[in-house]
């Protein structure tokens, strides 16, 4: 605040120079003349599956790609808080207090927690200690759609989690903040020359994609030690 007529204070912004350069991800696919003669709408089939395939290749990208000719993955970024396990838990097991720690970690608008199918039973069956009893942890619940919300943030089950008991079995994120660039549609071709003796057609698929997140490092809160990111793991 300045008092009228007073100075202002002047600041300067240092901002981080992101490189987004897209990388080739292809696919191809060979199709025998029964195929075509006999499979209605092969073309559209086969095109369908490779966009679905594509999508799963960069979306496992951004979790845990390495960021050499390739996206980098949040599991692979400066920017990934992990939280550790607790003193004696056993191993491969979630409990009340990593979940508890990982949501004071956390920052961002939009977050979504995304596990291995594995983790659900885990996740199921919680409980907080209470002398030799115990209570139901009050913070994970399910909604009308049957869909588990820890925190109010939805669970989402997705196979490129890790197992439970590996780093990137549960992941707190908020994805507006991972930054993603492609060059177009994916590219089709199709040729009867590569394998024509072979009566074959030849579809192939070309897709450009990278990604990395906004941020390059965990931040400190204006109040508090403990650094804050939109994409927290459990060690």
């Amino acid at each position: 605040t300045n008092k009228e007529l007073g100075e202002f204070t002047p600041s300067k912004t240092k901002f981080k120079k992101i490189r987004i350069e897209p990388q080739k991800l292809t696919g191809l696919c060979y199709a025998s003349g029964e195929w075509l003669r006999n499979v209605t709408f092969l073309g559209q089939e086969v095109r369908g599956l490779f966009g679905e395939e594509f999508a799963f290749k960069c979306q496992n990208l951004a979790i845990r790609g390495s960021g050499a000719g390739e996206a980098m993955g949040i599991l692979n970024s400066n920017c990934l808080v992990s939280i550790a396990k607790e003193t004696g838990q056993t191993a491969a097991t979630i409990n009340t207090k990593n979940l508890s720690k990982m949501w004071a970690r956390f920052s961002g608008r939009n977050p979504a927690w995304f596990i291995n199918r594995d983790c659900g039973p885990q996740l199921d069956e919680l409980s907080i200690a209470v002398g030799t009893a115990a209570l139901e942890p009050r913070f994970v619940t399910y909604d009308a759609q049957g869909i588990m919300r820890i925190k109010g943030a939805p669970v989402i089950e997705i196979e490129q989690c890790e197992t439970c008991g590996t780093v990137g079995d549960i992941i707190l994120s908020d994805w507006s903040q991972y930054v993603c660039a492609d060059q177009g549609n994916i590219e089709e071709a199709m040729s009867i020359h590569v394998e024509f003796i072979y009566d074959q057609n030849t579809y192939r698929f070309i897709y450009y994609f990278d990604g990395q997140p906004r941020w390059a490092t965990p931040i400190t809160p204006y109040k508090g030690s403990n650094t804050v990111s939109p994409f927290v793991g459990l060690a």
